[in-house]
């Protein structure tokens, strides 16, 4: 089984993998060591008594595995993801690295956070065919796929049929899904009658989805019965104060119930407070991509993630750029660290405190 675990030093955050092997430096550790070969990640090796640890520089990206943990994949995204595995490809020939030591898991397979352009992971003791490891591949994107996206749909079944074949060429699939693009000739615009001009219902439709938004009723004011009804449901200590008819008026108090889970609370109220049930429970500034959303220039897209296990929850940094700190001390990313009540918690430079 492959042993890999990471580390953060002052300005960078690594992968680490460890070989049993300790010979000397072969070929292809020599080549992706001593080259920046673009689309791989940065590789240096320490060489231990018993064991060889490489040390992959991931710094300022995020594995596939978690980039897609919470969004489908569309067409475009796939087509380029495709490209960019078949540059890299590429690129390792002309180094003469058998394409065999590429490991094509998602969780190894990093994107740049901006532009989700690939990074592989070149690793010497890695021996399994290539066709074997893009044949899983091409299985895990074809789950990843947004089911509503038709043309994504038909190409991801499309590749995985021919990933099966003994003679697949990701570059024959690529030039039929991605052929050379021809100049068009301009259109020429086209001239709109009156008899065409849009009616004012269409026009209206256009605005505002539905014909349903005019005759649309407004919400009715809450009664109290349905306060009532809600604080019976609930239970768990929930207390409503009502007046009799023709007693004098007194002030009515709903409490809430307790919150089950874990809160964040932030400590200078410039940024949401964050409550957590269940995990796993993303943090970062992605909004459609997190649970908890930081709106801080200075935190990444998704910068960290809680956990539940049993009754105890954990924080890990999701290998973010600016970091995770739990009390004054940083944490090495996807490094579990156990939360309890009145823990400093610090996203780079969003403040909290844990409330158990």
């Amino acid at each position: 089984m492959r042993e890999v675990h990471y580390k953060r030093d002052l300005n960078s955050n690594y992968m680490i993998l460890t070989d049993e092997r300790t010979d000397d430096n072969s070929y292809e550790e020599r080549m992706i060591t001593e080259n920046r070969i673009q689309g791989l990640l940065p590789c240096v090796t320490q060489r231990r008594e018993k064991n060889t640890e490489y040390y992959y520089e991931i710094t300022g990206k995020q594995s596939m595995t978690l980039l897609y943990e919470r969004r489908k994949m569309t067409y475009d995204q796939l087509l380029e993801l495709l490209k960019g595995l078949w540059k890299i490809l590429e690129n390792a020939e002309e180094y003469l690295l058998g394409a065999d030591h590429f490991i094509l898991e998602p969780e190894y397979i990093y994107l740049h956070t901006k532009s989700e352009k690939p990074c592989l992971c070149y690793y010497p003791a890695q021996e399994k065919n290539i066709r074997e490891s893009f044949l899983s591949l091409a299985e895990y994107l074809l789950g990843k796929l947004d089911r509503s996206d038709t043309a994504g749909i038909e190409f991801g079944y499309d590749l995985y049929q021919r990933a099966m074949e003994p003679n697949f060429s990701l570059r024959e699939i690529l030039q039929r899904y991605n052929p050379v693009e021809e100049k068009q000739e301009e259109e020429p615009i086209a001239i709109q009658t009156v008899s065409e001009q849009p009616s004012v219902q269409a026009q209206t439709l256009e605005k505002t989805g539905s014909w349903k938004n005019f005759f649309r009723k407004k919400p009715k004011k809450p009664r109290m019965e349905d306060y009532v009804e809600e604080a019976e449901r609930l239970g768990s200590g929930s207390v409503l104060f009502l007046r009799e008819q023709g007693a004098p008026k007194e002030t009515m108090c709903l409490a809430e119930p307790r919150r089950e889970g874990l809160t964040l609370k932030n400590q200078d109220g410039e940024y949401p407070d964050l409550h957590v049930t269940e995990g796993p429970y993303l943090i970062g500034k992605r909004r459609d991509n997190v649970d908890g959303c930081i709106p801080a220039p200075t935190i990444s897209r998704i910068h960290a993630r809680i956990t539940k296990q049993s009754a105890q929850y954990y924080l890990e940094d999701l290998n973010s750029t600016n970091g995770t700190w739990a009390d004054e001390v940083q944490l090495n990313p996807y490094e579990l660290c156990p939360l309890l009540d009145g823990m400093q918690i610090r996203f780079a430079g969003a403040s909290y405190v844990v409330e158990v």
